[in-house]
This record gives C-alpha cells, sequence and structure tokens, in this order.
C-alpha cells in the first residue's frame, strides 16, 4: 500500500506541465502578501509598542518590515528567488510569531505558502532569474533558452495545503457548530453590524439563498480534499472556490485574506489558459525594426533582455550585418556608424537611435510605457542622454566582438535530477524522497491537530473515553505539537465564523473624541452605524472585534484596548495626550438564533447609548466605563 503510494507520488512528480500558472499565483499572492505588510508596517506602533507611542516595544521593527517588503517585492519580480523566499519566511515566522493578540486566519496561509515557496521552482516562468540564466549561458553563437516546465506537483502542493487542509480542519468546527448545521453560518456573521462592511441586506433578506450558500460552503469544504485532483471537476471547484471567497471579499473587512485565498485557486486554471494568454505570436504586427551587431556580446545580451521583455511579439530584432541594406532609411548612415550605437525604424520609417531607440523600444512593451513617458521628460531625458552617450564612446573605443574579447563557449547546465549520488540513486531520487517524506510529515501534523477540534472530542465524550488518562496525554501531545507546527508550518486549527466568535455578541462600541469645542469626532474604528471603521482591517479587525471586544466582555483587556487604540490615533492625529477626552459609546444588538428578515437593518437602526468615558491626563490613561460593565 505505502509503496502504491509513493509511486503514484512520484508519477505525479514526473508529470511536467507550463509553469506560467506557478508564476501568476508567485506574482499575485506576493502582492497580496505586500498589502497585508504594508498593513502591519503602518500599525507597527499599535502592534507592538506597549502602550502606542509612549512606551515603545523591545524591538524597533521598521527595519525588519522594510527588509521583509524587499524580499516580496523580489519574489513579484522573480529576481534573486531563492534567496527572498527565505528571507520572506524568516520574517513571516518571525513577525507573525510575534502578535498573537492581532492573529487572524489568514497569517497561517502566509506562513504555509512561504514555507512551500523556499523549495518549488516559482522562479521558471515570467521572472528575472529566468533571464539571468538566459543571459549567463548564451553569447553571439549560442542562445540557451532555460526549461519553463515544472511539476505539476508544484501546483497541487500549494493547493492541498493551502486550501485542501484548510477545509479539512474546517469542517470538524462546523459540523459540531449548531450554526452550521441550522445554514445560518453566512447569514449570521454578515448580519452583525459590528462584523461587516456594507449593508448587505439585500442579499441576506433572501432566505433560500443565504441559507443554500451556507450548506453549499460545508459541503465544499467536506469535499474539497477529495475533489480538487479530478481534472472534469476541477474548473467548477474553482468557480465555486473563488465566488465564495469573492463574497467575504465584499461582506466582511478581510480583504487580503479573500484575495489571498482566490491567488491559490488561480492554481487551478488550465496552464493552457495561460499559454494562449502569454503565447508570443509570430505573426504579431511588428511596431518596429531593431537593428543590432550580430558580433557584439553586448548587443546581442541588449537583444536577449529585451525580447524577454516583449511579450506580445511588438518588436522585429534584425542583425545590420544581415539586414541594414534591405532597409532604406538606413542606406544613408556608414556601416560603420551603425555597428557602433544601437539603431531602430517605426512602422512610418523614422530611424531612431541611441537613448531614443529604447524610448521607442520601451513604448511598445504595454508595462514599460511609464519608463518611455519619464524618459521623454526635459531634464530626465537629457541628462540620460548624456549618459548614454558617455557609455556608448567608452564601448565603442574598440568594438568588442568574439574574435577580440574571446570566444568561451558556455557549459549548459546539467540537470541535477542526472547527478548521481549512489549507482542506482540520483539527486532526483532525493528530491522525491524528501518531498514524499515532508508532505507526509505535514500531513501527519495536520492529524494530530485535528484530533483535538471540536468535533473529535464531542465524538470522545459522545463513547465515554473523554477521561481516559491516556486520551487527556493525547490531547496535550496534540496541543504541543499543534504549537510547533502553526508556528513554523502554518498548519493549526481553522475554526472561522462558529459559534464560539458570534454566541452571545450583541453590541457594538464605539470611541468619540471630544475635541476642545466640545465637538464630537468619531475614531475611525467603529462608524456611526456600528460598523467597522478605515481602521478595523484584517488583524486589526481581528483584535478590535474578538480580543479587545467580543461575545463577553473582559473588563481588563477592553481597557487595554480602549487606552491603545486612543493612543495611536491619538498620535496619527496630532492630538495631546496630556489633556484629551473620548467618549465611550454603545448600541446593543439582538442576538439572532434563526433567519430573520431584515435583521441587519434593524441592528444598524439602533440608538447609541453612553457607555462612559476614557480620558488622558500627562500621557496617564483613566477609564471609567458604565454600561458596558453590566453586559
Amino acid at each position: 500500500m505505502f509503496k502504491k503510494i509513493y509511486q503514484s507520488f512520484r508519477s505525479l512528480y514526473n508529470k511536467k506541465i507550463d509553469g506560467k500558472g506557478l508564476a501568476i499565483f508567485r506574482i499575485a499572492f506576493s502582492i497580496v502578501m505586500f498589502g497585508e505588510v504594508i498593513q502591519l508596517f503602518c500599525f507597527r506602533h499599535l502592534i507592538f509598542d506597549k502602550i502606542p507611542y509612549l512606551i515603545p516595544g523591545e524591538i524597533e521593527m521598521w527595519p525588519v518590515f522594510l527588509f521583509w517588503l524587499a524580499a516580496l517585492l523580489f519574489l513579484v519580480f522573480g529576481l534573486f528567488t531563492r534567496i527572498a523566499s527565505i528571507v520572506n519566511y524568516v520574517m513571516a515566522v518571525i513577525v507573525i510569531g510575534t502578535i498573537s493578540s492581532f492573529e487572524y486566519h489568514m497569517f497561517y496561509t502566509y506562513l504555509t505558502v512561504s514555507f512551500l515557496f523556499m523549495f518549488l521552482p516559482i522562479s521558471r516562468s515570467l521572472s528575472f532569474d529566468r533571464l539571468i540564466v538566459k543571459l549567463k549561458y548564451s553569447n553571439t553563437r549560442f542562445r540557451f533558452n532555460p526549461p519553463n516546465t515544472v511539476s505539476v506537483l508544484s501546483y497541487y502542493l500549494i493547493i492541498l495545503l493551502g486550501i485542501g487542509f484548510v477545509y479539512f480542519d474546517s469542517v470538524f468546527f462546523k459540523f459540531d457548530s449548531k450554526l452550521w448545521i441550522h445554514g445560518l453560518g453566512l447569514w449570521l456573521p454578515g448580519s452583525l453590524p459590528e462584523a461587516v462592511i456594507h449593508n448587505n441586506s439585500l442579499l441576506l433578506n433572501s432566505k433560500p439563498l443565504v441559507i443554500g450558500l451556507g450548506y453549499l460552503t460545508l459541503i465544499f469544504e467536506t469535499i474539497f480534499l477529495f475533489v480538487f485532483w479530478i481534472k472534469k471537476l476541477r474548473f467548477l471547484v474553482m468557480i465555486i472556490g473563488i465566488g465564495l471567497h469573492l463574497g467575504i471579499l465584499i461582506f466582511f473587512p478581510i480583504p487580503f485574506f479573500a484575495l489571498g485565498v482566490v491567488a491559490i485557486y488561480l492554481l487551478m486554471i488550465p496552464t493552457s489558459w495561460w499559454d494562449k494568454l502569454f503565447h508570443k505570436k509570430k505573426d504579431s504586427i511588428k511596431l518596429i525594426k531593431f537593428y543590432y551587431d550580430a558580433e557584439c556580446p553586448l548587443c546581442v545580451r541588449t537583444r536577449i533582455i529585451l525580447e524577454h521583455l516583449d511579450s506580445k511579439n511588438r518588436i522585429e530584432f534584425l542583425t545590420i550585418q544581415e539586414n541594414y541594406l534591405n532597409e532604406p532609411t538606413l542606406k544613408g548612415i556608414e556601416f560603420d556608424m551603425l555597428l557602433n550605437d544601437i539603431y531602430s525604424v517605426d512602422m512610418k520609417g523614422r530611424v531612431y537611435n541611441g537613448l531614443d531607440t529604447y524610448i521607442k523600444i520601451f513604448n511598445t512593451i504595454w508595462y514599460l510605457k511609464p519608463v518611455s513617458l519619464a524618459l521623454r521628460i526635459p531634464g530626465i531625458y537629457h541628462a540620460c542622454k548624456v549618459i548614454y552617450r558617455h557609455i556608448a564612446i567608452n564601448r565603442t573605443v574598440e568594438r568588442c566582438t568574439d574574435d577580440n574579447c574571446g570566444y568561451v563557449a558556455p557549459t549548459v547546465p546539467v540537470s541535477e535530477d542526472r547527478i548521481k549520488i549512489l549507482n542506482n540513486f540520483t539527486v532526483k531520487d532525493l528530491k522525491v524522497g524528501l518531498a514524499f517524506f515532508s508532505i507526509l510529515t505535514i500531513s501527519l501534523f495536520q492529524l494530530i491537530v485535528t484530533y483535538n477540534s471540536p468535533l473529535s472530542k464531542s465524538f470522545r465524550n459522545a463513547i465515554g473515553i473523554s477521561d481516559n488518562p491516556i486520551i487527556k496525554v493525547s490531547e496535550k501531545i496534540s496541543n504541543r505539537m499543534g504549537e510547533i507546527s502553526k508556528t513554523f508550518l502554518g498548519v493549526t486549527h481553522h475554526g472561522v465564523f462558529v459559534d464560539a466568535h458570534f454566541a452571545g455578541y450583541n453590541h457594538s462600541i464605539a470611541i468619540v473624541y471630544i475635541d476642545s469645542k466640545g465637538l464630537e469626532k468619531w475614531l475611525p474604528v467603529i462608524d456611526k452605524a456600528g460598523m467597522p471603521g478605515p481602521y478595523l482591517v484584517g488583524p486589526i479587525w481581528a483584535k478590535w472585534t474578538f480580543r479587545v471586544n467580543g461575545p463577553l466582555i473582559n473588563q481588563q483587556k477592553l481597557t487595554d484596548g480602549l487606552r491603545d487604540f486612543t493612543a495611536f490615533w491619538a498620535n496619527k492625529n496630532s492630538i495631546n495626550l496630556k489633556n484629551a477626552v473620548f467618549k465611550i459609546k454603545v448600541k446593543k444588538n439582538l442576538e439572532p438564533t434563526r433567519w430573520e428578515y431584515d435583521f441587519l437593518k434593524k441592528q444598524l437602526g439602533n440608538s447609541w447609548l453612553d457607555g462612559g468615558t476614557v480620558k488622558w491626563e500627562n500621557n496617564t490613561f483613566s477609564a471609567n466605563l458604565k454600561v458596558i460593565e453590566n453586559m
């Protein structure tokens, strides 16, 4: 049995497909993660300071975030990808591991994917790393085109660990949840003012639709792990998955969670679609002719770079030696001059050389048009022209060719898969074995974590073994191993939007600043309608909604949260904390137990009550809370 599983794994490892889909995912996911890190950077004083701006944290975090952001940019562009992926993973472990009170579900998907990035061939396509390899092994007599295919496992593993295991653990919460069993799993969270960003009553008031979506989510997550492998069902699975997470994007203030999972679903798009989108058509209309010296290594490298960037195949590359006599517009230019500079001819027969050639070339490449426009700006244009001319003059003192610079035949890299370690054991065998063992280990971690899920515990209670000493020890081992897997692999529990989050959640709490004229200014935490304000996005929303606030009020956590959020906002708005007064407003909501028409609209119409005040005097915080104490 084990041998058959291994052989199936090896068969998938050997199956090669185009790497463009993996590259698209790398770019999309890194951009999403970049946005998340930007948010963490902007709120770093709220997250890491002991008291925002007043008592700083032990470590200054801005250099860490800038370093992390740089690594993510390198991943987006596919430059020094392996090093960038290692830096990204280390930063994710360090930062995410230090902000437990701000943690939210997406953090652990970041950890999982960041871990996989270090080992997967994510730069085989749409990357500068690929261009660097081309340049390294190419010259005037040989053009090297590195492989752009990857193992199909590279796609499957990200989907399996980034979505499949998440859903697998999630259903062990949902099937023990009255909320989901009764079909309210989407309706109830979407009907609480403190959880949503828009009044979506039109959708919520359609009972068949919203209850149906709740059950669809439950069924979808239950079967996902078993059906996403099936090619005939993969497109349908992708559409449902993307649709559900776009719904999350519309309803809830966790945009990076929604977009991050959608990025993973992009891996399920057939690779043939990406081929059609990025295929360089040979019969594409050429917008410009680029003439270069075929014997000049620098010119050939320039051609390789531009050809790599020309995704639409709009540039026609022609050697001067073989083609200049066929171009009437170049006949008036001496042959030696053509060799000593870069020339181009557009569709109208206009001739450009030097910097002007590059301006025209960049204009034909859609994503380089801004560069082309920038180079035309007076001042920038003249400075760049001086620099270009200086380089050109120094380059053309003695024209460099293979004859006078020397020709060295490139040594094309041998596939490491063919390198033998033992007589009958290659590097490929080692890689397959390590990959197989790693996936088994991660799968085991997920099973151990899920062992302590609510449904598993309910089952043990039902059969009367929950008090067994061996069971108690096994639960402790599960918790301990879960802490390790959560920190380093992102393998953890995924109880999202279940009963514990919302049972008894019958209030919204807002903060209002009272200025020197007695005018009120609502802090961007909870707005006047009772919904999340601009501050409450992703981890900041999770912090305020479920740790500072929550179904059951913890007076100390609420007081500390009010202190930190007011101090952070005050500094951002130049409010002096030597004398600042804030009112606390409370809106009482109902706690629904079944679907109800216009429930959200009714809660939004509830009046605000006086919840007391909090004050800052000489940078010292005090709270006098009223109604909140009785909740």
